[in-house]
């Protein structure tokens, strides 16, 4: 879940310093489209860290290997779908050999629910590495807490509405609240998403109490905004209320019965039958919801001991279905505890997400997409005072999570709609019966008219247009060879079969090697013809471990972590050749395997200088610079203030330092959103790759607006001009929250046509270049830098009320 108040909590929290102090006052303007001013290149950035190394992470969207690789299945057969290709219409799509992925969510799922508050013990053992005995004992280290106690429910404190008009609460935080919030009002959030295809329902328990305070499961002592114990959060609830259960008289038989209720679904196809509607073994979707706040809304009682709401895997026992998990009721793993008790059912929990007490509509929907296979579309450094981009209130998949209904009692309860591209990626614009599908498709170069109806879905018209764009070309940078000018490779993709082979004789052979394989699912071979059957020859690289039974025998896979190394192994009686194979699956592509230095029994046959006598399927020699070729395309929807985006007209603004936690709020500019959809990015995170990111939108008004002390005004308040249209936008006044004082955004004439020749995005202005701005925002995390493809989409006309625009997809 993105931090809510950026400006404010931080200084509470110690974090980064988010705006740099300052008046506004009139907007200093940056070269416009119209001005066609060269974009200045963007000045070297320091990166920010959205890793996970060393269990730290940034990023409240935490997927395990399963979810990354049903993931990057889904994204290649997606981009199939949109082009037309058959193979990817249905609601799963076959990707190979017992490779599938579901594309189209329907029905209802099931959601198991357990609302836990802590005790007052603190764990006084350590959690491994980089966590010694001690590290969960006291407040933590950064002051922004002293009480380690708890919490239980019902502690946090009513906000004064005199100088509070941003922090959701209520008296009773009761089971039946939480079970309104998932089986009415996000279960009709789902449905309308939907266009009525998809709902929930299932069971909240009765609050459970865990031994352990909050520190233990929230403390970030990895260093970053998730630890590793926080799953043990999932074990120890779950422990706590099989024993309750057990206690009331209950049989384990019958709790095993209600548990395997909530296992209707075989998510990841573990399988590999195609079939996603048959039980595993697993939970199919499972919540925690904590006493106490969130860290992510700058929870001022528990501090940085407060859970920041996240989507993880509770991997913290071996077995189970998926290998790794929580047999639910067990208490073993990470910091384990005889405090816990210990009844294993033999049903298993892995995928959960996590949710605070007071919690609004739009994180349980924010974090319930996650486990759905939604990404973040915020850029996730942002949570720890990083960069910052246009998706902003647009998505509840960024900003839109967390806006409210412009009234006194709150924001986060009134999110935005989901935009096009996920609900694409949910398959929510696929055909009803005999209507639709609900998308159009237009194609760079060829010229089509369009009718888009609002985003609201259950509309009879399209609700998105995507214009398909050629390939986008980007070098790819293999590195240098070991020795010499070229080196062989075994080029990169999906269903990739590649060989190089020579004549051989039986003995010795060794080679340098460099790769990145994906590990567990991809391989790399090493393998001799013996008297016509091609056989693995073992290596000191290779394995016979085969955990998703696609190791042919002897494979290598992983990485060398850009290292050269030696390969070697012993080629047998009777070998007439060998040969270097790579075979990948049909998803998630790595670089793959570099080969130089080929010897045989001491005698050098294979340095890719010259015709050494290899004979290539697929397998090239290359200088180490390439080229590789990605999906792109523009996403085109009609946002209007109709059903859940109604909250456009109240996006929010932190702007009164006496008064931090009171908000103004603003309206975004109806009309026809242009997002860029980029495949050669894997998310949002501006502030590594500036102007570049999965799907961002393309500001209509790309002017830059100023503080008087020339720091740009944030990057959600400037996005809300966004869209296309024939009406002038409205002009906005807010308020600095360095110092209070007013500004205004301008009003700016009409923007009907988008010319992806034109520049929408700039690296600089006349204050600095990305990098080097005075202030925390900069200039190259604002709109997207488009492809110059000699594409135009025109608003030609809309209906009385807007929910119907009518577009041209042209050639310039």
């Amino acid at each position: 879940m993105e931090l809510v108040r950026q400006s404010l909590h931080s200084r509470r929290r110690g974090l980064i310093g988010l705006l740099a102090s300052g008046a506004l006052l009139a907007g200093a303007v940056a070269a416009s489209p119209a001005q066609a001013a060269p974009a200045a290149p963007a000045a070297p950035v320091v990166k920010n860290d959205t890793g996970q190394a060393g269990g730290r992470t940034h990023n409240d969207n935490l997927r395990s290997p399963l979810a990354v690789k049903q993931d990057a299945k889904r994204a290649k057969a997606l981009e199939k779908r949109v082009k037309g290709d058959k193979s990817a219409q249905g609601k799963v799509a076959k990707l190979g050999k017992g490779q599938y992925v579901e594309l189209e969510r329907e029905g209802t799922d099931r959601i198991f629910a357990v609302i836990v508050e802590f005790g007052d013990k603190q764990y006084t053992g350590g959690a491994g590495a980089g966590a010694p005995a001690g590290t969960f004992t006291g407040p933590p280290k950064d002051g922004s807490t002293t009480d380690v106690t708890g919490p239980l429910h019902n502690q946090i404190p009513a906000p004064d509405r005199t100088v509070d008009n941003s922090t959701l609460w209520q008296a009773d935080y009761s089971r039946a609240h939480y079970q309104d919030m998932y089986f009415n009002r996000m279960a009709k959030y789902y449905e309308t998403q939907s266009s009525g295809r998809y709902s929930v329902d299932g069971d909240v328990t009765e609050w459970v109490k865990v031994p352990f305070n909050e520190a233990l499961y929230g403390r970030n002592y990895c260093g970053g905004i998730v630890c590793a114990t926080s799953k043990a959060l999932v074990r120890d609830a779950l422990a706590v209320w099989v024993d309750a259960q057990l206690k009331s008289g209950k049989t384990m038989a019958e709790v095993t019965a209600y548990l395997k209720t909530f296992d209707i679904q075989d998510r990841y196809d573990i399988d590999g039958d195609g079939n996603f509607n048959e039980p595993d073994g697993v939970i199919d979707h499972f919540q925690i919801v904590h006493a106490g706040g969130d860290e992510a809304a700058g929870d001022p009682n528990q501090g940085t001991d407060a859970i920041w709401s996240h989507r993880w895997s509770a991997n913290l026992q071996s077995g189970g279905p998926y290998g790794v998990g929580v047999d639910i009721g067990s208490n073993g793993g990470l910091v384990s505890s005889s405090d816990v008790p210990n009844n294993p059912t033999g049903v298993w929990v892995y995928d959960y997400t996590v949710q605070p007490e007071n919690g609004g509509l739009g994180v349980f929907a924010h974090e319930f997409g996650h486990d759905l296979g939604l990404p973040d579309l915020y850029d996730t450094s942002g949570n720890t005072g990083g960069a910052e981009n246009n998706t902003a209130f647009w998505t509840l998949m960024s900003s839109g999570a967390n806006i409210g209904d412009g009234g006194p009692d709150g924001i986060g309860d009134a999110p935005t709609d989901l935009g096009a591209y996920e609900l694409f990626q949910l398959g929510w614009l696929q055909p009803q019966g005999k209507q639709g599908p609900f998308y159009d498709v237009a194609y760079a170069g060829k010229r089509s008219s369009h009718t888009i109806g609002s985003n609201v879905p259950a509309t009879k018209k399209a609700q998105a247009l995507f214009t398909v764009l050629p390939d986008k070309q980007v070098p790819l940078e293999l590195g240098a060879p070991f020795a010499g000018s070229k080196m062989y490779w075994s080029t990169q993709g999906d269903e990739l079969n590649t060989t190089m082979t020579h004549a051989a004789t039986p003995g010795a052979l060794s080679a340098k090697v460099n790769y990145q394989i994906e590990t567990g699912w991809d391989y790399a071979y090493l393998e001799a013809n013996v008297g016509g059957t091609w056989t693995p020859v073992a290596t000191n690289r290779s394995t016979t471990s085969n955990p998703n039974s696609q190791n042919q025998g002897q494979g290598i896979t992983g990485s060398t972590a850009g290292q050269w190394v030696d390969l070697t192994g012993t080629l047998p009686a009777g070998t007439t050749q060998v040969r270097f194979r790579y075979w990948t699956d049909v998803a998630e592509t790595q670089p793959g395997l570099r080969i130089d230095n080929v010897t045989l029994n001491g005698t050098l046959i294979g340095t890719a200088e010259s015709d050494e006598g290899w004979t290539f399927n697929g397998f090239v020699t290359t200088t180490g610079t390439e080229v590789q070729e990605f999906f792109n395309a523009y996403i085109a929807e009609n946002r209007q203030y109709d059903g859940y985006d109604a909250s456009l007209k109240t996006a929010y603004n932190f702007g009164f330092p006496t008064k931090q936690d009171w908000v103004e709020t603003y309206p975004y500019q109806n009309g026809l959103l242009i997002s860029y959809w980029d495949g050669s990015q894997t998310d949002n995170n501006v502030g590594d790759h500036p102007g570049k990111g999965l799907v961002l939108p393309v500001d209509a008004h790309p002017e830059f607006t100023h503080w008087s002390n020339g720091t740009l005004m944030r990057n959600r308040i400037l996005s809300y001009d966004s869209t296309f249209g024939l009406e002038r936008t409205d002009a906005i006044t807010l308020h600095n929250p360095a110092d209070g004082t007013t500004g205004t955004v301008a009003s700016k004439p009409a923007q009907p046509v988008f010319d992806d020749t034109k520049t929408w995005w700039f690296g600089s202005d006349q204050h600095g270049a990305t990098g080097s701005h005075p202030g925390r925002y900069q200039p190259g995390w604002y709109s997207v830098d488009v492809p110059k493809t000699g594409t135009t989409i025109r608003v030609v006309s809309s209906s009385m009320q807007g929910n119907s625009l009518n577009v041209l997809v042209a050639p310039k």
